[in-house]
């Protein structure tokens, strides 16, 4: 009976987060956009050839404007611009991703260590994330980048190691709101271990916080993989990516203006998505509201 009241429970709370997220029509249309460039990054084999479309250069095709066989135009090399752009989705969005879920949980497991035994090891932690704080997230990666060369792994590897600290400061000032509620001291008196604590007690009941930065951090992410792209640290030409394609496209921007605006609204889109997405969620889960 207790597991059955807990699951209901937990379908009404998701219920009352997805009628507040719903009832935000700029969170609703930055869902809507966000899916729309995941469905196209996600079906894009089946919408055009990468090899063919996105790589292979035809010199008698180049530069043409949007028509009905090119619907977003060529590049000075003859390539389909629409299948680089969404297969330039599927990178911006992976590296994106993947960059939210490590960082993710590493500052999860920081912040969480720091907040919920406070004392020396928080002070020794969050002065070591201030360090990575002073140095502004894009410059941290370049920096990074730069270091250890281009190429997915590494750029994966700064954009990881500089999204951490704003993870972890997060986490720590969610779970100092809730490590003294009494369902915390009740598990303490029944001799829980530590790392269950954070894992089952507290960890899910600051789960708000850490989604709402996710989201927002994803959307950072990716401007900082176009950025870096686009001055030669990032995704290296001829892979499709966003950044690089600005690169690329910068020379011939005044005669042929749409080699600029199609992969920069693309970015404009994906970036305004999750900032809408993460604003509609804060709004969502913000606890003053449930009521």
């Amino acid at each position: 009976m207790d597991a059955k009241r807990s699951q209901y429970k937990k379908r009404s709370q998701l219920k009352a987060i997805w009628f507040r997220f719903r009832k935000n029509k700029l969170a609703m249309v930055g869902l809507v956009v966000f899916s729309l460039m995941i469905l196209a990054a996600i079906c894009a084999p089946l919408l055009a050839s990468y090899d063919q479309d996105a790589l292979m250069q035809d010199l008698n095709n180049r530069l043409q404007s949007p028509n009905r066989q090119h619907i977003f135009g060529t590049d000075q090399y003859g390539r389909d611009l629409f299948a680089r752009i969404i297969f330039g989705a599927r990178i911006s969005l992976f590296v994106g991703m993947v960059t939210v879920l490590f960082s993710g949980v590493f500052g999860s497991i920081i912040g969480a260590v720091a907040g919920f035994y406070g004392g020396k090891i928080d002070n020794l932690l969050m002065r070591l994330m201030d360090v990575f704080l002073a140095i502004p997230q894009t410059l941290m990666a370049i920096a990074i980048v730069a270091a250890l060369g281009g190429g997915m792994v590494n750029l994966l590897l700064a954009l990881c190691i500089s999204s951490i600290p704003r993870f972890s400061r997060v986490v720590r000032s969610a779970i100092l709101s809730v490590k003294g509620q009494e369902y915390i001291e009740a598990a303490r008196a029944c001799a829980t271990k530590d790392a269950r604590i954070i894992a089952k007690h507290i960890l899910p009941n600051a789960i708000g916080p850490i989604i709402v930065q996710s989201t927002l951090n994803m959307a950072t992410t990716v401007l900082t993989i176009a950025s870096l792209s686009f001055i030669g640290l990032g995704i290296r030409p001829p892979t499709p990516e966003w950044g690089s394609m600005l690169s690329e496209a910068k020379e011939q921007m005044r005669y042929y203006p749409y080699l600029i605006i199609i992969p920069g609204t693309a970015i404009v889109l994906s970036v305004m998505g999750l900032n809408l997405i993460g604003d509609g969620l804060r709004d969502a889960l913000d606890p003053r509201l449930k009521n």
